[in-house]
């Protein structure tokens, strides 16, 4: 990753029941909701990579999760997702964003009904609950940042950690199920799910009243037999790149509506009216303009800049890895233009000019069979 350093005053910013079992003076943090988290702890980014793909890492991530209640709640939903809220079933949570007027995603995350009484929302980057709750109207609905901090545990030996830790029967808890649980005595989420296309689970705690230190020496010892270390974002980063998942705020924001992204699968149409649909209505299918670059001969940065074979700039690079496991640089990135049908292309970096393959996103698994079988 590329990363512009500032020294600035952590006072400001929050940091996770997590920081001491990492921290020191070396680690490179980013800002995320107002959050620490740990972008560089130093450790070998190609080595953690691979032990991902091999085994499991622990990580700690920034993402916030809200929660949903009240005898409304549902119709609340409706209005402001694009998903058929009534399709989600107690025990099953379903990736989910929400758009503005103009049909740009405002937000999004992964929405969870661990219960009957309530709906979390697991929000990416940015304030989304100040415009959530404008939008509640006369509605009995309550929205609650309920201190709930993040932890992933990813890779393929993952689940059998989950097994240890809860008493989840592994056979039902299927792909994107979610549900709350027991661990130490404290209440926490589980969903499986996660940010690297692996198999993996995530953990969300029931408020901040845990020790995070004795929770993450817990959850190491008990993964042992299953090789789990702990890792920073740095090796997650070339694994979701390779998987095609998309991070708001860094490769798309408001500006972009579901069909720049290809994500019109996840919006129901034939529901009742949300915000959003009647601009997404009259716009319909239109070509993608993030899409993805493989380039052999160089390691893809941010802002790196993309041009056709005759040199017109036709985008640039949102995020950029070297993938071991492809042999070859990838990026994603974004368009300027109706390029499509575009396949080859140059990548202006520091080093010079790089011939690339211009191709459609996920570079790798694009029936996600990885994280689901």
């Amino acid at each position: 990753m590329k990363n512009s350093n500032l020294a600035i005053s952590d006072r400001r910013f929050l940091k996770s029941p997590f920081f001491s079992c990492y921290h020191h003076e070396n680690v490179l943090y980013g800002v995320y909701n107002n959050r620490l988290y740990p972008l560089n702890c130093g450790y070998d980014n190609q080595e953690h990579y691979r032990h991902l793909r091999q085994f499991c890492c622990l990580y700690d991530v920034p993402e916030t999760p809200l929660r949903i209640t009240g005898k409304d709640k549902k119709e609340f939903l409706e209005k402001i997702f694009t998903r058929n809220i009534d399709k989600i079933k107690t025990g099953r949570a379903v990736y989910a964003f929400a758009c503005n007027h103009d049909g740009g995603i405002l937000m999004d995350g992964v929405l969870m009904h661990p219960s009957e009484d309530e709906f979390i929302y697991v929000q990416a980057n940015g304030d989304f609950i100040n415009w959530a709750t404008a939008n509640i109207g006369n509605l009995d609905v309550k929205i609650d940042d309920f201190n709930s901090w993040v932890l992933q545990i990813q890779g393929p030996t993952s689940l059998d950690v989950l097994s240890k830790i809860t008493d989840i029967k592994l056979e039902e808890f299927t792909y994107y199920s979610c549900s709350k649980v027991k661990i130490l005595n404290k209440d926490f989420y589980v969903s499986r799910s996660g940010w690297t296309g692996e198999k993996g689970f995530e953990l969300y705690s029931d408020g901040d009243n845990f020790s995070g230190e004795e929770l993450w020496n817990y959850l190491l010892e008990a993964g042992k037999e299953e090789k789990l270390i702990a890792s920073d974002i740095a090796s997650m980063h070339i694994r979701r790149i390779e998987a095609g998942i998309l991070d708001y705020g860094t490769d798309f924001d408001q500006r972009f509506d579901p069909f720049d992204l290809g994500l019109q699968k996840f919006i129901d149409f034939d529901k009742s009216d949300f915000i959003g649909k009647e601009a997404l209505l009259k716009k319909g299918n239109s070509p993608m303009r993030i899409r993805g670059i493989r380039c052999p001969s160089e390691k893809p940065v941010v802002d790196d800049e993309l041009q056709s074979v005759d040199g017109k700039v036709i985008g640039s690079v949102t995020a950029g890895a070297w993938s071991p496991f492809l042999e070859t640089g990838i990026a994603i990135v974004q368009l300027n233009y109706d390029l499509e049908s575009l396949s080859e292309g140059k990548l202006r970096t520091n080093s010079g000019i790089h011939d690339v393959k211009i191709c459609d996103l996920p570079f790798h698994d694009k029936e996600k069979n990885i994280p689901i079988d």
